[in-house]
């Protein structure tokens, strides 16, 4: 599902420009360095080796001096294309299977 928000606020000619994007995707919490009966005490119901999902709320927000010749900070449609770059690698995804930038580590 995509949100856009887009807006301007001219202060001292700076323009603040937010994207906002959503995605789902589910996790599990494990660390491979602790037992099983160790994961389940520090993680709980979210060691499930089945996972659990998620939705999760991406902003990305650009400031900056507009480009005289353009009017933009960053064109909306490059930024739109970049973050879809991004959502097609996560969304409605496995992080721990699926997305290589996942595989290292416990994140929360």
């Amino acid at each position: 599902m995509e949100i856009f928000q887009a807006y301007t606020a001219m202060v001292r000619g700076v323009v603040t420009m937010e994207r906002v994007e959503t995605f789902s995707a589910a996790h599990r919490l494990h660390s491979n360095q602790l037992s099983e009966e160790e994961n389940q005490r520090v993680y709980g119901k979210c060691n499930n080796p089945n996972g659990h999902g998620h939705n999760y709320v991406w902003k990305v927000k650009l400031r900056g001096i507009p480009d005289p010749e353009t009017g933009m900070v960053y064109d909306l449609a490059e930024l739109k294309k970049d973050m879809k770059t991004v959502l097609d690698t996560v969304d409605h995804k496995n992080l721990d299977k699926d997305v290589e930038w996942f595989q290292v580590g416990v994140y929360t």
